[in-house]
């Protein structure tokens, strides 16, 4: 079987999931000697092409009807079908895995031609009602009601649909009742995201990974540990924003597949994820599987990711007060470190291995070739 894997490719430094994805895939591959594979995917917007998917225009801009949700995913999705239609001439797929649906939504006339898997890990509109930039505006709705049109076309479509949470499947199935949705998560690789030993030290280290800063809830962990920082508790902050420098707070500028983040993620007491828009942050799974214990908000399919509370601490967004007695409680009490920890291995082993992710992956997209 020949599956041609298309990704829309990392939206610079604050988006690098859709590279996550692709080494995840890569992983299971790895592991399926009789699928024969392809990568391909998006380059990044030139200039006008940015242009045009993304400059306000006002006064429109002002009333929130510029539209530029709708004019990002036409430039994405006009991009992508071209593209797609090269690699396919140049090789024939029995089967093309596509993520996101955000870059499918032009694509009905290859829907025809050929099987097309789309895979998402939110729909248009549960991202647009994200805490992080949900909008109270009157249009509100009107601005993304193209934009979901398209995608409930896509979805429809599509020979299938993956999505990644119960969450997200959920969302598919308000948004298309007709798509043929399953859940399906990529998995991360688990011989590279494990435990390791960890090194002495004298104070507790807490690990923040976010492209956006404030939204991923940065400021609200730097207010949450306080004076604490330096005395009881170190902080790394892996971010491509700049952060003031202060006294135990470290700054690290690294991408996802860099080791020095990997022995981050293993050396932390707990990652922390305050986060106010994420629907399945990798950062999670990854410190999940490397035995670190996590604390996150409910925000997305996070509380899915993490059973409920029971494979990580669950706090509120935007509440600092509530983020530093968790964070308290959790340094205070190895044994609940350990007890997560474990869960949170278990729960990546029976869910989130990319090898067996893949292989059931593989099986489902025979049945559609």
């Amino acid at each position: 079987m020949r599956i041609l894997f298309f990704n829309e490719g990392n939206l610079g430094t604050h988006i690098l999931g859709q590279g996550q994805l692709d080494a995840a895939l890569r992983a299971g591959f790895s592991a399926a000697p009789d699928v024969e594979a392809r990568f391909a995917g998006l380059s990044p917007l030139t200039r006008w092409q940015n242009f045009a998917a993304s400059r306000p225009i006002p006064p429109l801009a002002q009333a929130n009807l510029d539209f530029r949700t709708l004019r990002w995913h036409l430039v994405q999705s006009l991009r992508a079908r071209s593209r797609l239609r090269q690699e396919l001439r140049e090789w024939p797929a029995d089967v093309v895995h596509i993520h996101s649906q955000s870059i499918a939504l032009t694509m009905a006339a290859t829907m025809r031609q050929v099987p097309v898997a789309v895979s998402l890990d939110t729909t248009v509109g549960d991202w647009a009602r994200m805490p992080a930039w949900a909008s109270e505006h009157r249009s509100a709705a009107i601005a993304i009601a193209p934009s979901r049109a398209l995608e409930r076309r896509a979805l429809t479509n599509a020979a299938l649909v993956l999505a990644w949470t119960g969450w997200a499947r959920r969302g598919v199935e308000r948004e298309a009742p007709a798509a043929n949705v399953i859940e399906h998560h990529p998995g991360v690789d688990l011989q590279r995201y494990r435990p390791a030993t960890r090194g002495a030290r004298e104070r507790a280290r807490v690990l923040f990974v976010g492209g956006r800063f404030i939204a991923k809830g940065g400021a609200d962990l730097l207010e949450a540990l306080g004076e604490q920082l330096g005395r009881e508790v170190e902080l790394d902050l892996v971010t491509p924003e700049s952060v003031p420098e202060r006294p135990g707070v470290r700054v690290h500028h690294l991408g996802p597949a860099d080791p020095q983040l990997l022995d981050l993620q293993q050396q932390a007491d707990v990652l922390c994820l305050p986060t106010y828009g994420d629907t399945n942050p990798w950062v999670l799974l990854e410190a999940m599987a490397c035995g670190t214990p996590v604390i996150s908000t409910r925000v997305g399919a996070i509380p899915e990711l993490l059973d409920g509370g029971r494979a990580g601490v669950l706090v509120d967004h935007g509440d600092p007060r509530a983020l530093r007695e968790a964070l308290g409680a959790l340094l205070a009490d190895s044994q609940m470190r350990t007890q997560l920890a474990a869960h949170a291995l278990e729960r990546c082993e029976q869910r989130y291995d990319a090898r067996k992710q893949f292989a059931r992956l593989a099986e489902r997209l025979r049945n559609l070739s």
